[in-house]
């Protein structure tokens, strides 16, 4: 061919293989290993990579747990959020009276605008809709809409390669008290029920974990509006969870969001650092040499086992039996991990049997042992 070989351009990506919130997720339940964090920067799922050493993977998303998901989110947002908002206004999220719903889901989606197909379709759209939010004053902020269902957005840095996109449930928007401006509140839909007190922590953490995400999102999207356009965003999100027994909505009002918007602050400038200095790793469907090299890549990377990876990581029972021989305290839990700090079970104990203390290292956690036992422990 004339004028030399044409470069080929990389395939587009499928629109559900667009969305990095999980990867953001995985990524933030244990910040230190570096398999998790090539694994999530570079899109090398662990479950492959287990397969890859001969491991069963565990947690893959079940099927049915996906599709209630999405009922319920979808009978969240039909009839112009018909069961949403009178429950965000029960909850004081919004005020009565509040109406209609931007509906920026995708057709894929089951979203309800047809001309919405594709994700940077969306991307526009949220950004314009976030523009008109800020700018409203006055009388205008009434014409806002209360709810914005998927607001997608695509940071300016590059955390997650090739690209780092948000799709956020839902936001809620409502006059600002003492202003005549809006503001935005970040929400999280979950299906599991709200049994009050005994909701499990772990969920619930998670889950503001990723509103923390998103509200710091948000907050890098719209750094360079000009004042005049730039929204208000709310530091407390709500989270939106099933009533036990049914399909119907319960809002959790009033969450901080403060600590976890500072948490992925953090994170974005160490998942930047890391997509730049860690080993470029191109889509995985280049073919099967290429999908190899990036799965040996990921079990090559240094790891560093935690009580989070038993919840998340498909590599922990490799992971757990690694740290076992290593004498890591870590296989006994964070707490402990914490309490102890570098020092071996191994080696503690020896200082357990009588060993004497060979710094102020070891003295000081005999110290500790010691106050944290009954009086009279010898």
């Amino acid at each position: 061919m004339a004028g030399g070989a044409r470069t080929a351009r990389p395939k587009p990506r499928p629109e559900n293989q667009r969305d990095t919130r999980q990867r953001f997720e995985q990524w933030a339940n244990n910040p230190g290993c570096e398999a998790n964090t090539l694994s999530a920067v570079h899109n090398v799922k662990m479950a492959a990579v287990a397969k890859h050493l001969g491991i069963d993977p565990s947690f893959g998303a079940s099927p049915f747990a996906l599709a209630r998901g999405e009922q319920f989110e979808f009978n969240l947002l039909r009839d112009g959020a018909a069961r949403l908002i009178p429950e965000l206004e029960r909850t004081e999220v919004l005020p009565e009276g509040s109406t209609e719903l931007a509906d920026l889901r995708i057709r894929m989606n089951r979203g309800s605008d047809p001309h919405l197909v594709d994700l940077d379709t969306a991307c526009d759209r949220t950004l314009d809709l976030l523009r008109e939010v800020g700018a409203a004053r006055g009388a205008a902020v009434a014409k806002l809409p209360a709810v914005v269902a998927a607001a997608s957005v695509k940071l300016p840095r590059g955390v997650m390669l090739p690209e780092a996109l948000l799709i956020i449930d839902v936001l809620a928007v409502r006059p600002l008290a003492g202003s005549d401006r809006a503001e935005i509140v970040v929400g999280e839909v979950k299906t599991y029920p709200d049994r009050g007190g005994h909701t499990d922590r772990r969920q619930l953490a998670g889950a503001r974990a990723q509103m923390g995400l998103y509200l710091h999102a948000l907050r890098a999207v719209i750094a360079d509006f000009p004042d005049a356009e730039r929204p208000v965003l709310a530091d407390h999100g709500f989270l939106v969870l099933s009533r036990p027994g049914s399909d119907f909505p319960r809002v959790r009002a009033g969450e901080d969001l403060r600590f976890q918007a500072a948490r992925a602050a953090r994170g974005f400038d160490l998942l930047e650092e890391a997509a730049a200095l860690l080993s470029p790793v191109a889509e995985a469907d280049e073919g099967e040499a290429t999908a190899t090299a990036h799965l040996d890549a990921v079990l090559a990377a240094d790891t560093e086992y935690a009580e989070a990876c038993l919840s998340f990581c498909d590599l922990a029972p490799r992971c757990h039996r690694a740290a076992l021989s290593s004498h890591d305290p870590s296989v006994l839990g964070d707490a402990v991990a914490q309490f102890v700090g570098r020092i071996s079970l191994e080696r503690i104990g020896e200082l357990f049997d009588g060993a004497a203390p060979a710094d102020t290292t070891e003295r000081e956690l005999l110290d500790r042992i010691r106050a944290a036992e009954e009086p009279g422990w010898d």
